[in-house]
């Protein structure tokens, strides 16, 4: 017989070796909030969540002891407490309808009968993330950390002083290695314009997710530039019907 709870979603967190899954929607609402705003507070959690002050800490209370959250002092004021992350969050599987459209395997196989040259290698990891998506599995962090640790591992040849000349040296990268063509937009703030993107140009047309390998690498990248981190918002994305991927970077107040 299956759980009760089998047609939730679920998100997997990472501490020490262990793997936690958490089921609750107001326990996924707390951990998203930490995901997306770093630190918060007691009071910011009441408020989204809408719950009363004993709920709250009941819910805080069961996350710190699973070791999914740490609360530290609040440094505006050493009464208070603030609560982040202390677990690495992995994916999510989610009970899905998806199904890649029957053009997605049209495509394909058009590739193999109108081309010579065609390097399956290449296409094997859009086609896994496909098939994980039909499956209800993201692994959106796993991805974005691999684009981290690219991104890391090339920044002292890519980053330069200036940042036209960084931009230049992102460019050049890129084109190289047929990750697409870049072109800035605006430097303040900064937003750069990805055509031929390969990360999402092989993907179906409504995945969801976007270029989850490419903000890791522009995260690496230009958190080695400005020296601190950054955050990474795609604007627009290909498998939304736009003509190119569009990235917004901005640095984070420390």
């Amino acid at each position: 017989m299956p759980e009760t709870d089998s047609t939730k979603e679920l998100e997997l967190y990472s501490r020490d070796g262990n793997v936690t899954t958490v089921r609750s929607p107001v326990r996924l609402q707390i951990l998203r909030l930490m995901r997306e705003g770093d630190d918060v507070t007691f009071s910011e959690i009441q408020e989204a969540t809408g719950l009363s002050k004993s709920t709250v800490s009941n819910y805080l209370n069961s996350l710190d002891e699973a070791g999914l959250i740490a609360r530290v002092p609040d440094p505006n004021d050493a009464r208070k407490k603030i609560y982040r992350l202390s677990s690495t969050y992995l994916g999510q599987v989610d009970p899905t309808t998806y199904a890649a459209p029957a053009e997605y395997r049209e495509l394909i196989r058009q590739t193999y009968t109108n081309y010579d040259r065609i390097d399956y290698k290449e296409m094997l990891p859009h086609i896994f993330r496909v098939a994980l998506a039909e499956s209800g599995i993201r692994i959106d962090p796993v991805l974005k950390r691999g684009g981290i640790i690219l991104g890391e591992a090339v920044a002292p040849y890519v980053v330069a002083d200036s940042l036209d000349k960084t931009i230049e040296n992102i460019q050049e990268f890129w084109v190289h290695y047929g990750f697409g063509e870049v072109q800035a937009v605006s430097t303040a703030p900064l937003v750069l314009d990805v055509y031929k993107c390969y990360e999402c140009m092989t993907l179906p047309k409504g995945i969801s997710g976007g270029c989850i390998i490419s903000k890791g690498m522009f995260s690496a990248l230009f958190s080695a530039f400005f020296r601190c981190p950054v955050q990474v918002k795609e604007l627009a994305c290909m498998t939304d019907g736009s003509e190119c991927c569009r990235f917004e970077i901005r640095p984070k107040m420390l």
